[in-house]
């Protein structure tokens, strides 16, 4: 086994940032147990003891008594389908008698017992998030696909060697897949736990388990390797160890455990499942987060973007780069998963998702700023065709909020690259930005322009989103693309308001921008109205307008101009009025902080 100098959650979750989806779980009785569940054995014997009772038996203490006396009394080992039949003679009242044993009544439902644990939670979070895909369970209970569920992910669920048959594969599995490799409580059939059924697997299952245990790392939970020799034996004939192995148990490895551990070179980690996986989705977060709060990241991705663009030859890597994150944002867990939340969470969850997806997009979105900024028509092309296609969505069921936020991406993207467009005064760029990329209107289902629905508060759905997004922006900007903090508000604010043009034509409310605005009451105005005003003073012939911006007629460009500034002066005034006080200022503010 190997010594870390660093704790085993923290070398884990270094190792789940790296390579999201590189590792596999492993779950056996051990995490079901604080969820008051019994392990495989312990139903089997209670199922024993009632055979037992109605022979009028009375089984002694130990774990081995009813097992010992079963066999005595019928000479073969238990196993569930002659237990069950036993005891139910219909298959309704068989699953009726397990469910007794996996499905909280409504005293446990309240106590919380039968119910996800922390373990399966801790993994919901971690599958969510892209960074595992693959769990499989030796339980017959439903708490993971139940925690997973909870998430709002929609797992494959594999109960039975047939079930492998066309089978997504393993790397595609983006929303999880649960491998109950000893069978599910609701197909009794499935079930599997005597040691003659233990022995060995069917063939599929051994090449899934080869192929598992070959390419993927493994962290085990709760299983203590003495009574399944067929899984152990897959371990034993895997040579290879691409990623780590850790191993987490509150108790000492047995001999077999140990062994096993030591052939895959791997980490004991002497916690039980809740406070190891838990630990580890915690520092996942807190990874990211620092990431994400780490300045350096951006400022090399950043200097590395700017050298290749100045190179004479073809910026292959920052090419290679955007495509790379673009396609894994298209294909992020995030944007598929459900947003079926029950309304007491809703908020919790919403915020999780938008952290996640500030994190994850921020690469794309400071590469495509310096390149938006910096490069040419041959650049734009390495990223411009990703807002219309992180803006494309499939609409499910569930949370408005949570099926808005899937265009997270495509919202930070726009703003990110129509900003730096605007600061480069790339006229063009800018008018395509805001006039190409096509998206669906959720509720209309009409296609327009995708910046008429990429909004803040749209997307976002916070009172103050349009000012969240700045901020997230403005560490980008500030010294990198641009000089100062002041041109980047420049900029971003004579984006947003362009945005808002369109926005208005489109025929989209408008809410909440974070503009300055200046005037009195009855007559407020935003300081980027004015600056439309001086640069179209010479009329039809500036460059945005030649770019196609609303036609490029001007009068359509003044009409939605006045509109816009009226619905920002009347939403200004319902401010003052709501809260019964003059604003009466006539230096620049932001209303929006006012709300």
């Amino acid at each position: 086994m190997v010594e870390q100098s660093t704790e085993p959650h923290v070398n884990l979750a270094l190792g789940l940032r790296a390579v999201p989806g590189g590792y596999a779980v492993l779950l056996g009785a051990g995490a079901s147990v604080s969820a008051g569940m019994l392990s495989a054995w312990g139903v089997q014997c209670d199922l024993i003891r009632q055979i037992a009772s109605i022979e009028g038996v009375e089984i002694p203490d130990g774990d081995d008594g009813p097992y010992d006396w079963y066999v005595k009394r019928f000479e073969r080992e238990p196993a569930y389908d002659t237990l069950l039949a036993d005891l139910a003679r219909t298959i309704g009242g068989r699953q009726v008698l397990l469910r007794s044993y996996f499905e909280p009544d409504e005293t446990e439902r309240e106590q919380g017992i039968k119910q996800p644990a922390d373990a399966h939670r801790a993994l919901a979070r971690l599958v969510a998030d892209g960074y595992i895909r693959v769990i499989i369970t030796l339980n017959f209970d439903h708490l993971v696909e139940d925690a997973l569920r909870e998430a709002g992910l929609r797992p494959t669920i594999i109960r039975r060697p047939s079930d492998l048959a066309g089978m997504i594969p393993l790397h595609a599995q983006r929303q999880g897949v649960v491998i109950h490799l000893h069978g599910d409580y609701l197909d009794p059939d499935s079930m599997r736990n005597t040691p003659e059924e233990l022995k060995e697997y069917e063939q599929e299952v051994d090449k899934l388990l080869d192929q598992v245990l070959d390419e993927y790392g493994l962290i085990i939970a709760g299983w203590s390797a003495k009574y399944d020799p067929a899984l152990a034996n897959a371990l034993r004939r895997c040579p290879t160890r691409r990623f780590d192995t850790y191993w987490a148990d509150p108790y000492p490895l047995s001999t077999t455990a140990t062994e096993l551990l030591e052939q895959r070179q791997g980490t004991y980690v002497p916690a039980d499942a809740d406070r190891f996986l838990t630990r580890t989705a915690d520092a996942v977060t807190a990874l990211a987060e620092r990431n994400r709060a780490n300045p350096q990241n951006i400022a090399t991705a950043i200097a590395t973007a700017k050298r290749e663009l100045r190179s004479d030859g073809p910026a292959i890597n920052l090419h290679d780069t955007l495509r790379r994150e673009a396609a894994r944002l298209a294909d992020h867990p995030l944007r598929t998963t459900t947003a079926d939340i029950p309304q007491p969470e809703l908020e919790a969850d919403h915020e999780r998702r938008l952290t996640a997806w500030e994190a994850e997009t921020e690469t794309l979105a400071a590469l495509a700023a310096v390149t938006a900024y910096w490069g040419t028509d041959t650049t734009d092309r390495y990223w411009f065709a990703d807002v219309e296609r992180l803006a494309t969505v499939t609409w499910g069921t569930g949370q408005r909020a949570l099926n808005d936020l899937r265009r997270a991406p495509a919202t930070l993207l726009l703003h990110s690259a129509g900003t730096a467009a605007v600061a480069a005064e790339r006229w063009p760029l800018a008018a395509r930005l805001l006039t190409g990329p096509r998206a669906q209107d959720i509720m209309s289902r009409v296609d327009m322009p995708a910046a008429a629905l990429l909004g803040p508060e749209t997307i976002l759905g916070l009172r103050t989103s349009a000012a969240r997004v700045h901020r997230y922006l403005k560490p980008i900007f500030t010294g990198h693309v641009v000089a100062n903090e002041s041109a980047f508000t420049e900029a971003w604010e004579h984006f947003e308001y362009l945005r808002l043009l369109i926005q208005e034509d489109a025929g989209k409310y408008i809410s909440s921008p974070h503009l300055l605005v200046s005037g009195t009451r009855g007559d407020y105005r935003p300081l980027a109205s004015h600056w439309l005003d001086r640069e179209l003073a010479s009329g039809d012939q500036h460059p945005l307008l030649l770019a196609g911006f609303l036609g490029g007629d001007l009068d359509r460009v003044t009409r939605t101009q006045k509109t816009v500034d009226s619905r920002i002066s009347e939403w200004v005034d319902q401010i003052d009025w709501s809260t019964s006080r003059v604003i009466n200022r006539y230096g620049p503010f932001y209303p929006d902080e006012l709300n």
